[in-house]
């Protein structure tokens, strides 16, 4: 049997907003032109080109004009915000680009581009054609029949009868009846107030239509759904109008306009080229597809910059450089050293670049049998001093955090960094895990880098660097000075507006901040730490006796395979979850199991306790550094997506303060003789912004009267005078409170406090009746967050959530509850580390020998002598607390003690 011809139909506008919001926002060609929306809708072309090979082929778009549903409702779309401006930018090139496939585009004046497809999926279904709509519109949905069909290729979806039916419980001839019943926030169809999807596909799956609604409304039986219908009902007729496709619009096209035509090649290759799609030329399989070395799908230069490399040996040489560096005004540099630990290092050489393609090494320190003459370290670096200490002198950098340590080690205080390549890309990219030099090289410029390994080898036979011969450390160190400087051409054009601001005052002016933290360290009590050890393994032995008891048998407490057969099989307790090598034992299965049996709170004990020893107590003696007995953690900007810093080398931010055990580690951090530690920790700082942000009365009313917020929230949602609220009832409010910040569910809450979801349910809503503002402010900011494709922060950080749109609900619900609570935890990692520089300016304006040692999310630890103990103290108070301006107050607690603990 002869298979039917096909017509597929593209909704060109929906597509374009998609793609924009889908593909990561830092897609732009050398010259600054954004293209990650272009990039997404040409992925969607050749997809329906090339692997659906239609007969018959369009793509509809919208016009400016409006059209007759604003006639109908002036209020319709009202709410659309203007198009980004990086999106507006790529707006001219849609067209042109849809002209080189030789596809017939389609506009008409009056009219959307769903009722030009709906028109044109009628015309060819009646001629017997097998029409597609190249679409993921829930709109469009009501125009699916036997013939007509949805392909939504960013999911790689079919939609026919069967998914409108699982989507509305109801056939795709009723779609319109639902959607009028429901509206459509998006375009500001109002609908009937209450009434969501599953309760309009329930009252239509019954009813069959709106009209059949209303003439049976008396049977209705739920009281406020009938409210809301009698109320609402001339705007669920008015919005089953709005949401109807226009089938039958005037329109003078025939389907022979429409036959698939042969794609321009030519065409096409010069727009590709014009924006840098370098696999996509490839596919086109032209002779440009050599000159582009990356296969990965970013844009790159089509051709990597001529080398000129050279190694300064000789003094005039490197004279005439410095000469050359001071003319230049702004260059990029890197140090190559021993140690991957900034402190610890020592520099063995420094490579500088200006221009592209253009790069010195300067090697100063290599030891290997045959080495040649190399010029004297310590007067370069005094010739370098001047240089470096000059903030009229631009630096640029990767990762210059590091960079500055070193110098340091060296006698140099650098000055004058303009930009920080790793920070931008953070900024511009901040879910990216690959902010490293290589990848982004290879990501942006095209540019298979020389690695650290492919100089120093790998495993027992690894190089120091300072034993790597010159000529090939040369190559390596040269290329890593040229690759910042080509990054920052190219991120420089990026970085604007308020991302550039973050990074020019927030993230640059950090670097100084966070080197005075890592090069000051933090004292260790040792002996504390050696006999906390002694106990915590006679503590792990006691928990081995009674596991093995309550087993009845002998088992390696340590195999999460034997830990399972004996909780499943043995005393078969129920198996909660499964992975693809058994039976699961993590943590959330054992505290699900606690309740039922002893032996998983036993195994969760020692599991928590074998851990703390591992990370802490056993290993921090070890990373203290002999030369100044202390440990020095290194602190990372550009890991956490929200903009929280991190710690690392060993990691102290993970310490659990409120366990016993905690609190023990805390106390082998000690402050040096004569000192003594100050810990200044922001009370409540998420609450309180989140009053701020929402703007929620009550909330902000608690704050502003310096009431307890946990037992505030506690005695409304328990019906208590505020006075006889006890720990418990708190304990649960603070659950409450917070919970909501991280938009926890209410199976997440009910798990945390050990109570039935519909009891949890009733918490959340209670607390929702009584801060209801905040409600409001959540479901806002998911709202705009989906419509932007990002969440911002007070200080205008930005967090791309793409998934937000995604298919699989609970892919979109975790995405919804990290844009509820970004603009909160990214705003108080904003907002302390505004303190942190203003706090650090201000000890050293005032020759303070007080000096930040930690950074933990909300609290910063200080050590300080004796006698500013009065002024310090004053001090962090007002800086902390004076850090920014909310609509709440903000609160510092302050305590002093010889360890961190006692700090508390």
């Amino acid at each position: 049997m002869a298979k039917n011809q096909t017509l597929y139909l593209i909704d060109g506008s929906s597509y374009i907003f998609r793609a924009y919001f889908g593909i990561r926002h830092n897609l732009s060609t050398s010259n600054g032109l954004p293209t990650n929306a272009l990039y997404g809708y040409v992925n969607m072309l050749n997809r329906v080109v090339r692997e659906e090979q239609p007969d018959y082929l369009a793509v509809a778009f919208d016009c400016k004009e409006k059209t007759f549903r604003h006639e109908i409702f002036p209020e319709y779309k009202s709410n659309r915000e203007t198009p980004p401006e990086d999106l507006q930018a790529q707006f001219p090139y849609f067209q042109p680009l849809t002209d080189a496939y030789n596809i017939t585009t389609l506009k008409q004046p009056g009219f959307e581009a769903d009722d030009l497809i709906g028109t044109l999926a009628r015309r060819g279904a009646e001629a017997g054609l097998d029409v597609v709509i190249v679409s993921g519109d829930k709109d469009m949905m009501q125009l699916i029949t036997d013939r007509i069909c949805m392909l939504d290729t960013m999911k790689n979806k079919w939609i026919r009868a069967p998914e409108v039916l699982e989507k509305f419980n109801v056939t795709p001839d009723k779609v319109i009846e639902v959607m009028g019943l429901m509206g459509d926030s998006s375009d500001h169809i109002p609908g009937v107030k209450g009434v969501g999807p599953k309760t309009a596909g329930d009252l239509i799956g019954k009813y069959g239509s709106i009209s059949n609604v209303y003439e049976h409304i008396d049977e209705i039986t739920q009281k406020k759904v009938k409210e809301n219908l009698e109320r609402d009902k001339d705007q669920a007729f008015l919005s089953r109008k709005l949401v109807t496709i226009e089938t039958h619009m005037p329109l003078d096209i025939n389907m022979d306009q429409l036959k698939r035509r042969s794609t321009n090649i030519d065409d096409l290759r010069k727009w590709f080229t014009q924006f840098e799609f370098k696999s996509l030329l490839n596919d086109l399989g032209t002779e440009y597809s050599a000159e582009i070395a990356d296969e990965s799908e970013s844009p790159a230069p089509a051709t990597a910059p001529e080398r000129h490399y050279r190694t300064i040996l000789e003094k005039e040489d490197f004279l005439a450089l410095v000469q050359e560096l001071k003319e230049t005004k702004i260059f990029a540099f890197d140090l190559e050293t021993t140690s991957k630990h900034p402190v610890q290092a020592r520099a063995v050489g420094i490579s500088f670049s200006w221009k592209e393609g253009h790069a010195c090494y300067i090697p100063l320190d290599h030891r290997y049998l045959g080495v040649p003459d190399q010029l004297d370290k310590q007067w370069v670096f005094e010739t370098l001093k001047p240089l470096f200490e000059d903030p009229k002198l631009y630096k640029i950098g990767q990762n210059l955090k590091y960079d500055l340590i070193v110098l340091r080690n060296e006698g140099i205080a650098l000055k004058g960094i303009s930009f920080d390549t790793m920070l931008a890309h953070y900024i511009l990219d901040p879910a990216s895990r690959g902010h490293g030099l290589d990848d982004l090289a290879q990501k942006y410029l095209g540019i298979k880098t020389i690695t650290y390994k492919d100089v120093t080898g790998a495993g027992k036979n690894q190089l120091s660097f300072d034993e790597v011969e010159i000529e090939q450390a040369s190559e390596y160190a040269a290329e890593d000075s040229d690759i910042s400087w080509q990054l920052y051409k190219k991120f420089d054009t990026q970085i604007v507006d308020d991302d550039r601001k973050l990074l020019l005052e927030m993230e640059i002016p950090l670097i100084d901040v966070l080197a005075n933290m890592e090069t000051a360290g933090i004292l260790l009590d040792v002996p504390h730490l050696e006999k906390l050890s002694k106990e915590i393994e006679k503590k792990l032995a006691e928990y081995e006796i009674q596991i093995h008891a309550e087993a009845g048998e002998v088992f390696n407490i340590n195999s999460p395979k034997q830990l399972a057969v004996i909780l499943f099989e043995k005393l078969g307790l129920p198996a909660v979850k499964k992975t693809k090598s058994g039976y699961s034992t993590d943590v959330s299965v054992l505290e699900e199991l606690a309740d039922k049996h002893r032996l998983p709170e036993l195994m969760l004990n020692y599991r928590q306790l074998a851990k703390l020893n591992s990370t802490y107590v056993s290993s921090l003696p070890k990373d203290i550094y002999s030369k100044t007995g202390r440990v020095h953690t290194s602190y990372n900007q550009t890991v956490a997506a929200t903009g929280r810093l991190s710690s690392s080398d060993p990691n102290l931010q993970n310490i659990p303060i409120r366990a016993e055990m905690g609190r023990e580690i805390r106390k082998a951090f000690i402050a040096q003789a004569g000192s003594f530690l100050l810990a200044a920790d922001y009370s409540q700082i998420e609450l309180r912004l989140l009053a701020h942000l929402s703007g929620d009365p009550a909330l902000r009313s608690a704050f502003e009267n310096g009431e307890d917020i946990h037992a505030r929230t506690a005695a409304e949602i328990f019906g208590q005078p505020l006075n006889a609220v006890n720990p418990e009832y708190r304990r649960m409010a603070k659950a409450v409170n917070f919970g909501i910040v991280y938009g926890l569910s209410p199976f997440g809450l009910s798990r945390q406090l050990k109570i039935s979801q519909s009891e949890s349910k009733a918490f959340i809503d209670q607390y929702f009746a009584l801060y209801s503002s905040v409600k409001t402010f959540m479901d806002e900011t998911i709202e705009t967050a989906r419509k932007r494709g990002y969440t911002l922060t007070l200080f205008n950080r930005k967090r791309y959530l793409p998934d937000l749109n995604s298919s699989n609900r609970q892919t979109r619900q975790s995405a919804e509850r990290v844009a509820i609570n970004s603009p909160v935890q990214g705003g108080a990692a904003d907002l302390i580390k505004l303190a942190m520089i203003r706090l650090n300016r201000s000890l050293q304006e005032n020759g303070m020998k007080s000096r930040m040692i930690l950074q933990v999310h909300d609290e910063l630890v200080l050590e300080c002598p004796e006698n500013e103990k009065d002024r310090i103290t004053n001090m962090v108070k007002e800086k902390m607390e004076s850090a920014v301006k909310l609509s709440v107050p903000l609160v510092v607690d302050i305590g002093w003690g010889k360890n961190w603990n006692d700090a508390h």
